[in-house]
């Protein structure tokens, strides 16, 4: 049995990270029924949709609204966001669930922490790095911002909508109240910065300085960077700078004596780093690292990751059946549970595929 059988979510939410974090509650045991409507279109992501059921409605249609608003009665959790114009959103909606549902858990993601501050066009994960600093993390101290590629902020959200909405379970499993959940892409993009807006808040308001050579993090000191060799790179993580010295027959390495020079002058140590390491192939140098006990790790592409003898040991890998296209391959859930992959229960139908089932089952009208 998974630990989340027989909780019922009824997930009504744009972007990732509401359907995201509807992905991680099915992958628990949740049984989640997506809401949808016609004119929003297909997520970017199929793998989104899977472990879920479909329902199709027409937020213009008072007959379905009424269904929704059935649906939403019967559920444990209403997962909703961004910015949905279907249903009420103010105080009233929520004190009428409240006083009707107490036993309710309204799960909320927003763009910038509330509905009253809502901007529908912040609802993007660039848009919300380029608003908090993010880029300025990225790259070298000459280049420009560079956002990270990947929908950083909306999995960080996602996890901390998970997290509260678990809290929330546990809250009511000893006081049969619900509770609302509120999480939003802003204060989620603020709080994984904590290590540099804390050091900032404290060290008299020095803005955080990016590495003019293989910078990896602002206030790390050096060789922590990747770093190009012969034919590929290197990652290098913290550790004494002698050490590494002694062991890549690197000289130049030697005069630093001091550990907080590995800091002052990073840029200078972190120079004679990539100088010396394209003398030779990254495989060679991680070997005699290694061997020294030091960190380090080959830089790897896509294709080498899924060839890699420690990523199939995982098995990290399912095949979902999605109607009218096959099979398609992604991750599964990182969680075990009782040493058991938490596979995908349930393939992936047409939006409204599931209508039919869930009214009579329901009883909606």
């Amino acid at each position: 049995m998974l630990p989340l059988e027989g909780i019922l979510v009824v997930e009504h939410s744009m972007g990732l990270a509401g359907p995201f974090a509807g992905v991680r509650l099915a992958d628990l045991g949740a049984r989640v029924i997506r809401i949808e409507q016609a004119e929003e279109g297909s997520l970017p992501l199929i793998s989104l949709y899977r472990n879920k059921e479909r329902f199709l409605y027409n937020a213009a249609c008072d007959q379905d609204t009424r269904k929704l608003n059935q649906l939403i009665a019967a559920a444990d959790i209403y997962l909703d966001g961004p910015s949905l114009q279907a249903l009420p959103f103010g105080g009233a909606f929520r004190e009428k669930w409240r006083s009707n549902h107490p036993q309710l858990i309204h799960a909320m993601i927003t763009s910038c922490g509330g509905r009253d501050m809502e901007d529908t066009k912040a609802y993007d994960d660039l848009f919300i790095q380029a608003l908090t600093g993010m880029p300025w993390l990225n790259g070298n101290a000459d280049d420009p911002p560079i956002p990270f590629p990947l929908s950083t902020v909306e999995m960080f959200a996602s996890a901390n909508l998970v997290q509260g909405i678990l809290a929330a379970l546990v809250h009511r499993a000893h006081t049969r109240l619900g509770m609302l959940v509120e999480v939003s892409l802003l204060e989620s993009a603020i709080d994984v910065q904590f290590e540099v807006l804390t050091t900032h808040l404290n060290d008299g308001g020095l803005q955080p300085q990016r590495s003019a050579v293989s910078n990896a993090h602002a206030y790390l000191a050096a060789p922590y960077g990747v770093y190009e060799t012969s034919d590929g790179y290197l990652a290098l993580a913290m550790g004494s700078v002698l050490e590494l010295g002694k062991l890549l027959h690197c000289d130049a390495l030697a005069k630093y004596k001091d550990p907080a020079s590995w800091f002052v002058h990073r840029d200078e140590i972190k120079l004679n780093l990539t100088e010396h390491l394209k003398s030779r192939p990254a495989s060679a140098w991680k070997k005699d690292l290694e061997a020294g006990g030091y960190w380090c790790a080959e830089v790897q592409t896509t294709q080498e990751l899924l060839q890699h003898e420690g990523f199939r040991a995982l098995q990290h890998l399912q095949q979902i059946e999605v109607e009218d296209q096959g099979l398609f391959v992604t991750p599964h859930c990182p969680i075990k549970i009782d040493s058991t992959h938490l596979n995908s229960r349930r393939g992936i139908l047409r939006a409204g595929e599931d209508n039919a089932a869930i009214e009579e089952e329901f009883k909606l009208i």
